[in-house]
């Protein structure tokens, strides 16, 4: 019996050992910060594994807070993104994240204006392989600007080209919105040795041809921006003023010449369009000149290859005409109705002539009060009087075969009073020099 106790005291006695060996065994395992799932939502520009790929952020390695944190500044320094949250779940076997971007509303077009020493597909695809969020398209903030200058920078060096990469903001020529940001190439010669114009028909290429050599294209150091220019003004005219009205050209494209001067050939393809002959002019909206006083006025004859180049140069000389009867805010505007079926355009001339201007008053400076008194009493035109326009240089005219003006340097300004309708001149006399 005694013996049966004493077993029992030691096996009471060891119990509590072996249950707290027990229960260390059962210790719950630590959370894990390798990062096993990266998971991005809400863009509708790109996808899932571009903007992971952005994050910098990789499966296996730390996904706690200050990387997820770093993570999202990252999205947020490219200025692609409005809005960036991010979550994470962590248990012994990693961490799952998850990103939520909103993508930026606007993106501008990036412009490479010289960039000559790859093509234009082969330069989008090395700066995509080193920006991934790089479409084409750029905001207006954020890093990514800076960014691509240093990118093309850096590759210009991996080509044994020792240049400066600049960026500005595209901007309308007269004006208006943001059009995209354009990159150029610094410090380095890229002179155009020749230009061609695939689709320029055999009659017209030479005379393209001979528009680029009297322009300031061949020579000098390619722009496509300048050659867009050029285009749009030299080149298109010559097609304009032969009635191909819908002429287009397409994007240019320059490729090395020769590496050693850094020469480029370029190519502009055109497409030229119908040629349209006249098929007549009508007006509208005028009343201070009738219509017949008006075709009077213009050379182009119907049934003939219209040229809007003349016609527009004519145009506007009619709407200096409507001054000499006061109608100082007249506009002219040609409008050109074009019939593939018959290859003729109708012109329709709109005409807006506004109120008719009086004349105010009229200053003569840097004259004696004699001189003064004299050029007044020649002076016709009348406070109040219906305004013309031409009568100024007509008065000039008539007061120099009267006096000796050859020492004299006469400058006159037109000042408009809106308001009030009224026109004041100022004649301003000088001794020339």
């Amino acid at each position: 019996m005694l013996k049966r106790l004493i077993f029992g005291l030691i096996l009471l006695s060891l119990l509590p050992v072996s249950t707290q060996a027990r229960a260390q065994s059962r210790a719950v395992a630590k959370n894990s910060t390798k990062l096993i799932q990266l998971r991005v939502i809400g863009s509708q520009r790109f996808s899932s594994e571009v903007i992971a790929a952005a994050t910098g952020l990789k499966l296996g390695e730390d996904a706690s807070d200050a990387p997820l944190k770093q993570a999202a500044d990252r999205l947020a320094a490219t200025g692609m993104f409005s809005d960036i949250t991010y979550s994470y779940v962590s248990s012994p076997k990693g961490t799952n994240a998850e990103f939520k971007v909103t993508d930026m509303d606007k993106l501008f077009p990036a412009f490479f204006d010289n960039f000559v020493w790859m093509s234009s597909a082969d330069l989008l695809k090395e700066l995509q392989r080193r920006e991934p969020l790089f479409v084409g398209k750029i905001p207006n903030a954020g890093e990514m600007s800076e960014r691509l200058t240093d990118d093309l920078k850096n590759i210009l060096e991996s080509m044994n080209v020792t240049a400066t990469v600049k960026v500005f903001p595209r901007m309308p020529q007269y004006g208006g919105e943001l059009m995209g940001f354009s990159y150029s190439v610094e410090g380095v010669k890229i002179p155009v040795v020749s230009v061609e114009f695939p689709g320029a028909s055999p009659e017209i290429a030479p005379i393209l041809q001979k528009a680029a050599a009297d322009s300031t294209l061949l020579g000098s150091n390619y722009s496509e921006m300048k050659l867009r220019s050029i285009a749009g003004l030299d080149f298109a005219a010559q097609y304009h003023m032969r009635g191909y009205l819908k002429v287009a050209f397409g994007d240019p494209a320059a490729e090395l010449h020769d590496r050693t001067s850094g020469s480029v050939a370029v190519t502009l393809p055109v497409q030229q369009g119908m040629q349209y002959k006249l098929a007549g002019i009508q007006w509208a909206g005028n009343k201070a000149f009738s219509q017949d006083e008006l075709i009077k006025t213009l050379k182009s004859e119907p049934g003939r290859p219209l040229d809007q180049v003349k016609m527009e140069e004519e145009v506007g000389g009619i709407s200096r005409v409507y001054g000499t009867r006061g109608y100082m805010d007249a506009r002219l505007d040609p409008q050109y109705n074009c019939n593939d079926a018959s290859q003729t355009v109708a012109v329709v001339i709109q005409v807006r002539e506004g109120e008719q201007y009086h004349l105010g008053t009229v200053e003569f400076r840097g004259l004696s009060e004699n001189a003064t008194a004299s050029l007044r009493q020649q002076w016709k035109l009348h406070p109040g009087d219906t305004y013309d326009s031409s009568y100024p240089s007509l008065f000039l005219s008539g007061i120099s075969r009267q006096f000796d003006l050859s020492r004299v340097k006469i400058q006159y300004k037109q000042e408009l009073h809106h308001d009030a309708k009224t026109v004041d001149l100022i004649f301003t006399f000088a001794p020339k020099t």
